[in-house]
């Protein structure tokens, strides 16, 4: 019988994730203040809830952030994503998401540290790194110097793919701030990374 019970709370669990508000209810917080954001043992359900958060976390303005409710929903994403690296301190999207809940919580040393451990974690996995490049971005002037050395290894990592190349082409073109950081990256690389780079770059701006 305990083993029963154990086996569909284990299954009630999993099943958490797909039985949440959904994600644009949240823009509105008081009614999502009751979503505990649950997930299962699987990765795949702490995954989808830690995307879930991701979303939440950065959709909410500066304004909306004074709202008590609008805090303690980031709060509770932020606490999820701490439960889940306390147990897989190697999952580098929940330590990306506890990145994001400390930063629009104001917690900039918190910040630092989980985004320095989500690049730590998953030095390799571009979907996260292009994430991760972006909250950096956002919030850059918040980076310690220590991070945003982390953050020329995202940079770095994105340029050696066509995908991440044309993202940071575009970055180029947008955000004059950005120029002069990933010049001095893309300088190191190989030469067809920089072509590619330049090439890349002439696109965004509109030139053959």
């Amino acid at each position: 019988m305990l083993i029963s019970a154990a086996s569909g709370y284990g299954l009630w669990r999993e099943l958490a994730p797909f039985l949440a508000e959904p994600v644009e209810k949240a823009l509105t917080a008081e009614e999502f203040s009751g979503e505990d954001f649950d997930f299962g043992l699987s990765s795949y359900s702490k995954t989808l809830v830690m995307k879930d958060c991701y979303s939440i976390v950065l959709a909410y303005s500066n304004i909306d952030m004074i709202d008590e409710a609008v805090r303690n929903v980031v709060s509770t994403c932020g606490g999820r994503a701490l439960q889940i690296v306390s147990v897989t301190p190697t999952d580098s999207f929940a330590w990306l998401v506890r990145a994001a809940a400390s930063v629009r919580l104001l917690a900039s040393d918190e910040f630092n540290a989980a985004l320095r451990q989500s690049q730590l974690t998953g030095p390799n996995e571009q979907w996260i790194a292009r994430f991760r490049v972006e909250l950096a971005e956002t919030y850059f002037p918040r980076l310690s110097a220590e991070t945003v050395k982390t953050e020329a290894a995202d940079l770095k990592l994105l340029a050696s793919s066509e995908r991440g190349v044309k993202l940071i082409a575009k970055r180029y073109v947008s955000n004059p701030d950005f120029r002069a950081r990933i010049t001095a990256i893309v300088e190191t690389m190989p030469p067809d990374r920089q072509i590619a780079f330049l090439g890349n770059v002439k696109k965004s701006m509109g030139k053959r």
